[in-house]
């Protein structure tokens, strides 16, 4: 017997090198791995970054980025998910292969999405003791989006081919007696046809609560009330898509018996009670937001970190509110053409407030002073356009320079001026002098 060589490690005897089994994707879903990777790198990142923002600004940016990435993760998950429904069943004893008379015990599952299907067939006792090998599958069967022709040629749907494909490779025999249940399409028994047409449905809900949740996101940082109609409707979207799925799919309800005992009997699984509890927090949340934005203005813009000045509805139908921005900077709104002390404020009027600001400034000794338009007379284009102006009416009115120092003539443009009546009787007493004759 020769030595060990440099190729020959994990080989015994001569015999070829053992590899071990390569799993298929569909044991570990690749596409809701992705996904799921995705949304957590993304959270991980923004996490990050919260040790350099100070305050409670830390914490209401956690809150704020945990809710948004979640909302979005189950769109995306449910949307590609395989749990919309769900059927279980455990030691069933079932043949294995088609014209073979050999049984096995194994555990059957099925789960359901908006594209199809996934069945999967695992031996209760690792499938050992039959036909030397390891019974455990996972077969997928899509049928989107065509329903094809009758049969099982090349026009007919997707699903039915890939059925025919699956026998003819000689797949396990519970996975096609499962899968042959969608084929039919006659009578009550159109269960293939009604689930993909409630997956096509329910799917393009899904795809529109996408980007209402991508707005919905933007209007967060421009206009707080409007970002709540659209996390609204992006609630609404996902309970529409729950709403399309358990309505349209077949009234009769699907059951797959094996044996007298064991059965597949289909239930809501997972992906939809996610959607659909998600899709109700997002409403709730949009009215609760949409509610303090009209109560508690001041809070809801602290908590979002938006400016103020972005929205109108601070300023109302001539009503008086108070703002203070991040630069502590306090802002009157004006009633019917005249100011009013604000709201929850204990300064009593502007003349106060900018009282108190001159006081370290030696330079300005004069008070700026406040003009009161006049009313408004009614129907007129003044109180049509009473609402623009609002910038202008919110800033501090400009101060006007000091006159100038008495006696300092070097900068008057005429200093006769000063003097005008001295010159008028010196011209008079001018005319009364006799002018000297040579």
């Amino acid at each position: 017997m020769s030595s060990p060589g440099l190729f020959d490690a994990f080989r015994s005897n001569g015999a070829p090198t053992y590899y071990d089994s390569n799993k298929t994707p569909f044991m570990a879903d690749i596409l809701e791995s992705g996904l799921i990777y995705a949304f957590v790198i993304v959270a991980f990142s923004f996490f990050i970054i919260l040790p350099g923002i100070r305050g409670k600004e830390r914490i209401f940016v956690l809150i704020r980025v945990t809710v948004t990435l979640f909302i979005g993760g189950v769109i995306m998950l449910t949307n590609f998910g395989y749990e919309w429904e769900v059927a279980e069943a455990k030691n069933v004893r079932t043949k294995y292969k088609a014209g073979s008379a050999g049984e096995i015990t194994a555990d059957i599952a099925v789960y359901m999405g908006l594209r199809g299907i996934n069945v999967t067939l695992k031996a209760s006792d690792g499938g050992k003791p039959y036909f030397n090998e390891t019974i455990n599958y996972n077969e997928h069967f899509d049928w989107r989006w065509e329903q094809g022709r009758l049969g099982f040629g090349i026009f007919a749907g997707r699903f039915n081919q890939e059925f025919r494909a699956a026998q003819f490779r000689g797949t396990p025999l519970p996975i096609i007696w499962i899968a042959e249940y969608f084929t039919f399409d006659g009578e009550g028994i159109r269960w293939g046809r009604h689930y993909r047409q409630a997956g096509w449905y329910a799917h393009i809900m899904m795809w529109l609560a996408l980007p209402l949740w991508v707005l919905t996101i933007v209007l967060f940082f421009i206009l707080l009330k409007y970002g709540a109609y659209f996390l609204m409707m992006t609630g609404g979207v996902m309970v529409i898509a729950n709403i399309l799925w358990a309505t349209i799919r077949n009234v009769n309800e699907l059951v797959i018996p094996f044996s007298a005992e064991h059965k597949l009997e289909f239930h809501f699984g997972p992906s939809f009670y996610l959607n659909l509890i998600t899709g109700l927090l997002c409403i709730i949340l949009g009215v609760v937001i949409w509610v303090l934005d009209l109560r508690f203005p001041e809070l809801v813009t602290n908590f979002f970190g938006v400016d103020p000045l972005q929205d109108d509805s601070f300023v109302q139908g001539g009503s008086i509110e108070t703002v203070e921005n991040k630069n502590g900077i306090e802002m009157q709104g004006v009633e019917n053409g005249h100011t009013a002390p604000a709201r929850g404020s204990s300064r009593p009027s502007r003349q106060a407030a900018a009282a108190e600001d001159d006081d370290d400034d030696d330079d300005e000794i004069y008070e700026p002073p406040v003009f009161e338009p006049p009313p408004a007379p009614k129907n007129t284009k003044f109180e049509k356009r009473k609402s623009r102006g609002l910038t202008q009416r919110l800033q501090k009115p400009r101060r006007r320079p000091p006159p100038p120092v008495p006696g300092n003539q070097a900068d008057d443009d005429d200093p006769d001026d000063l003097y005008s009546n001295t010159r008028q009787f010196s011209g008079v007493f001018d005319n009364n002098i006799p002018s000297s004759s040579t």
